[in-house]
């Protein structure tokens, strides 16, 4: 797959939520009184296609975020709900298999259909479950059509809300094929080619396998990616395209806006592994672009990692909008100083008060991940977020978490947007301690379009 295709998963990408939502309501004393959401109109159902049935689940995860768990589940099993629109319509499962929500099969309520199998042998929830857990996913099987009334293929589309249920969605047609070009599928592309790079490197030794993954007219620096090693010290020790940096310590070293790409990488190679943003030059093109990478460790001393471009990814954020969006926070821990914390919690989750703008809101966490205040979508206050993972794999509470422990500090992730009638787009955060178990923060979108 070429660069180019790749970076097409942004018309994807970009209609997904890396949060989910809770049952619990604002906390108390709050003045957050949402309203339903406005869905936007999805095609017609004879010409949903795989990007429009993300955008309908999407639209669905958004829906109860802000509603909160209930009310969502309520609107998802009415037949005619907003939800329900012919052969395209929601359901609701729970990790164990319950079903929570089912327009058509009522009688599913409270049932546990994990054993649920079609004609080939597929179990259908369980696979769903599956590509749940691993935040979200597409799953192909054969179903009956509310519409015609006959069994028939079936793609659906699969999208955690949090550690205890998800959602999904699916199309009819025996033309339907899960899409190759999709957020999970750089996922999946990353992860396979520093698998390879890691045997190629436990197999063949660490000399041998550095000199491979520095060589630009190798196998393992082609279809715009690249394969770059460090120690766990932060030195570099393959970067094909900047072999200057080779030998040299990137800990400290961040990217174009602040983002740290070093400790990150370190980070998550240490653990085990995992996904992390920055914006760095494109060898190709020579500008700075959004990309996303994947680090794991080859044994305790060093780790690979390789990264994909997205340059139809808007990553632009002035010196003004970050200097602002710096000061917001500071503004907000010095009411916390001023009023204490339950005076300030109330205030971040009144969506009129003084700290909630649509394009500059904070938000606040306890020390452990649990959102504690988000005026705009107060179906998820009181719900722990650490596991959320966005379709890329990246979890940004934790970062959001680090970021204050360290004094402050920036990331990007995705996130609706409330001014934009809650469209999906890239983010940059910035968030701080404002006590010993409170964390606050606030994002701004990128000045592109």
């Amino acid at each position: 797959m070429s660069l180019r295709s790749i970076a097409a998963v942004l018309l994807v990408a970009l209609l997904i939520l890396t949060a989910g939502c809770s049952s619990t309501p604002p906390l108390s004393g709050s003045t957050a009184t949402p309203t339903v959401p406005t869905i936007p109109a999805i095609p017609s159902v004879s010409s949903t296609s795989p990007a429009d049935l993300v955008t309908f689940v999407t639209n669905a995860v958004i829906y109860s975020q802000r509603v909160g768990k209930p009310a969502a589940l309520r609107e998802f099993a009415d037949r005619n709900g907003s939800f329900t629109r012919g052969d395209l319509y929601v359901w609701a499962y729970d990790f164990n298999g319950t079903n929570l929500a089912h327009p058509y099969y009522p009688g599913y309520l409270g049932q546990n259909k994990l054993n649920l199998t079609d004609a080939s042998g597929v179990r259908m929830i369980e696979e769903m479950r599956d590509a749940a857990r691993n935040g979200s996913g597409f799953v192909t099987y054969s179903f009956e059509n509310p519409v015609t009334g006959t069994i028939e293929p079936k793609l659906a589309y699969v999208r955690k809300v949090d550690d205890t249920w998800w959602l999904a969605s699916g199309i009819y047609g025996s033309d339907v094929s899960t899409p190759h070009e999709s957020p999970d599928m750089v996922r999946q592309i990353l992860v396979a080619k520093v698998d390879h790079a890691i045997t190629f490197a436990r197999n063949t030794g660490r000399e041998n396998a550095l000199a491979a993954f520095n060589n630009v007219s190798g196998p393992f620096a082609a279809n715009g990616t690249y394969i770059f090693a460090f120690d766990m010290n932060g030195t570099n020790l393959a970067k094909p395209f900047e072999k200057n940096l080779i030998g040299k310590n990137g800990g400290n070293v961040m990217d174009l806006y602040g983002v740290s790409i070093g400790r990150q990488k370190i980070s998550l190679a240490e653990q085990g592994g995992g996904f992390f943003y920055y914006v760095y030059p494109n060898p190709d093109t020579g500008e700075p672009e959004f990309k996303v990478s994947y680090a794991a460790p080859v044994d305790s001393t060093w780790a690979a990692g390789a990264g994909m471009y997205l340059p139809d990814v808007p990553a632009a954020f002035s010196q003004e909008q970050r200097n602002r969006l710096v000061s917001r926070v500071g503004e907000a821990v010095a009411y916390v100083k001023k009023n204490g914390r339950d005076a300030a919690i109330i205030e971040f989750n009144n969506p009129n008060g003084s700290f909630s703008k649509p394009d500059l809101f904070i938000f606040a966490f306890d020390r452990n991940g649990t959102m504690l205040a988000n005026p705009y979508l107060p179906g998820i206050v009181g719900m722990n977020r650490l596991s959320d993972r966005d379709p890329y794999g990246e979890y940004p509470v934790p970062y959001i978490l680090k970021n204050a422990e360290n004094g402050g500090g920036f990331l990007y992730y995705f996130f609706a947007d409330p001014a934009s009638d809650y469209r999906v787009r890239l983010k940059f955060g910035y968030s701080q301690a404002a006590g010993d178990d409170l964390v606050v923060g606030a994002g701004i979108f990128s000045d592109g379009k």
